[in-house]
């Protein structure tokens, strides 16, 4: 069984997804940005986060964000923890 959530617009933007989107190449440019990035993240949540990159990218720069998006808890979570990181840059 797999619960899916729908997050709402406000939860989304609340998110702050863009930052993912701006600090993506200047991080994953420089080999330091990677190997923090590879440390920081395992196989799997650097793929999740990898199609999440994309998703937010035509988010910020196409679509705008929607009014809902359908994803588990656990990858909400994911993506926090990769804002954060992205933050940080």
């Amino acid at each position: 069984m797999k619960l899916v959530t729908v997050f709402e617009y406000y939860d989304l933007v609340k998110l702050q997804s863009a930052v993912v989107v701006e600090m993506w190449d200047r991080v994953m440019s420089t080999g330091s940005g990677k190997r923090k990035f590879n440390a920081e993240f395992n196989e799997s949540e650097r793929e999740l986060i990898k199609k999440y990159y994309k998703i937010f990218y035509t988010w910020h720069f196409g679509t705008g964000v929607p009014k809902e998006h359908r994803m588990t808890i656990s990858t909400y979570k994911l993506m926090h923890r990769a804002c954060h990181f992205f933050s940080k840059g």
